[in-house]
């Protein structure tokens, strides 16, 4: 009788190089078929198609209108993973969608097919308006006054059709009183090159700024009502020849009058000396070159703008500005790694003729010195810098929550940055120097904060920046930092 032992010693010999012998042969078979169905780098791969899904409500030719790659394209292998991640961030910059992926799928060497698959975002947004009446958040920090807040709702139908067309509702109240309405369509026609864009709003204010000094602004209320009203209605035509080229032209109308006191108070607040109202025409042309990998905070590419606009054309015009400005920015940014990223980015703009104060803008609005957060510098030109080192504290995460019960809402995204940056800036006065110190001077700022970026585009910087001044302080900003 054989001993036991010796039984499953020799079954297990048997069983051993068996298995062994399998894994060898199916790794062979996978090795060749994979040299079988993948390209050589090289090696031309024509596109037969491109399937789209997860598309419930945008359409398919608006997803397609953003590829790279098209049904017929040939292209090499080695580019078309290239031309595929540029689809993908297309995608996703249109706002419309909280994932992308873009994948190739090979039916031969040299035939693919692209997948896209898609998670829309919600696209009906009852936006509540809680902004600030300050140029920004530490300003009215100082005073944290409550009468200095506009409360209101915004209407928004993003995707309207499913056509990337977007339609607005404003009712604003508090500090100031507004009302607008807005229709943006990116696509009018059939190869999908043309868009249109055509709105108007209303707008009241109890408080004016009527001038600066010390680089403070000087304000003038009138506890009887609004002392300055606006009527605008504009509408733009774009072409966008290429996926990463916009041209824009507009065409729009402006009235606003103010009270007498406005008047007494800054003589040029409009063309014509003591005049209380203005009324005039105004066309523009801008050009857009946008190569960004993400929009809302880019990692990679560039960003260039070039803005001309004409205030006043002679038609109906009262009290109306006579003047032309120039404003250009270019921004670069540069991935050294997975978690380090260069940026920098410079910006200015430029005034023909002598605009009244009601049309001109300079550092301490839309652009301005980090550091220099508490002062307004008017002017006609200004120059701006920008060079931000930034360090990506932990990977982007895009979590699914499958406990949130609308599908638009449960794919969350957010990442952590550690950006050390340093600002630059010149603003060229020709009528309030005297009264304000900062103008005709370079300021400069530098300092550390953190960004956070979170789902549906949403930026929150903290920031602790020292100035030429000498001053320093923290700061938060509700926007990306380039």
């Amino acid at each position: 009788m054989r001993n036991q032992n010796d039984l499953t010693t020799k079954n297990f010999a048997l069983v051993v190089p068996l298995r062994f012998f399998l894994l060898a042969w199916a790794t062979c078979l996978i090795a060749r078929t994979v040299a079988q169905v993948a390209p050589s780098p090289a090696q031309p791969v024509l596109i037969i198609g491109v399937a789209v899904n997860g598309n419930k409500i945008t359409k398919e030719r608006i997803i397609v209108r953003e590829m790279l790659v098209h049904e017929g394209d040939t292209v090499g292998a080695a580019a078309l993973y290239d031309k595929l991640e540029r689809s993908r961030q297309n995608l996703m910059n249109t706002g419309l969608f909280n994932t992308v992926t873009v994948i190739p799928l090979y039916i031969e060497p040299t035939k693919a097919m692209i997948e896209v698959t898609v998670n829309e975002r919600w696209t009906i947004w009852p936006s509540p308006i809680f902004q600030l009446a300050d140029p920004n958040f530490n300003t009215w920090w100082l005073t944290k006054d409550l009468d200095r807040v506009n409360y209101g709702m915004y209407l928004y139908k993003y995707n309207f059709r499913g056509r990337n067309e977007t339609v607005y509702l404003k009712a604003q109240l508090g500090y100031t009183r507004q009302f607008g309405l807005r229709y943006r369509v990116p696509y009018i026609d059939k190869n999908q090159r043309w868009g249109m864009s055509v709105g108007g709003s209303y707008l009241e204010q109890a408080e004016v700024t009527a001038g600066t000094r010390d680089n403070k602004r000087i304000l003038i209320s009138d506890a009887d009502g609004p002392i300055r009203n606006e009527q605008k209605a504009d509408i733009e035509a774009s072409l966008r020849r290429s996926h990463d080229v916009r041209h824009f032209w507009r065409l729009t109308f402006t009235q606003a009058e103010v009270h007498d006191t406005i008047a007494r108070a800054a003589l040029d607040y409009f063309d014509g000396g003591t005049g209380t109202s203005t009324r005039f025409l105004s066309f523009g042309y801008s050009l857009v070159w946008d190569q960004r990998d993400m929009r809302i905070y880019p990692r990679d590419g560039h960003y260039e703008e070039l803005r001309i606009d004409r205030l006043g054309l002679g038609a109906l015009g009262t009290n109306a500005p006579d003047i032309t400005t120039a404003y250009a920015t270019t921004k670069q940014w540069w991935k050294v790694s997975d978690r380090l990223t260069l940026a920098a980015s410079v910006r200015g703009k430029h005034t023909w003729g002598t605009p009244p104060y009601y049309v001109q803008e300079a550092l301490g609005y839309q652009h301005f010195v980090r550091g220099y957060e508490y002062y307004v510098v008017d002017g006609e030109s200004f120059v701006l810098g920008k060079g931000n080192v930034v360090l990506q504290l932990f990977k982007p995460r895009t979590q699914r929550v499958e406990a949130m019960p609308m599908e638009a809402f449960r794919t969350l995204y957010f990442a952590l940055y550690l950006d050390l940056f340093a600002d630059g800036g010149r603003v060229w006065d020709s009528r309030y120097a005297q009264q304000n110190f900062l103008a005709n001077e370079w300021m400069s700022g530098y300092g550390a904060g953190l960004d956070l970026v979170t789902s549906y585009d949403q930026v929150l910087r903290g920031e602790y920046t020292f100035n030429a001044l000498g001053e320093h302080g923290f700061f938060l900003h509700f926007t990306q930092p380039f």
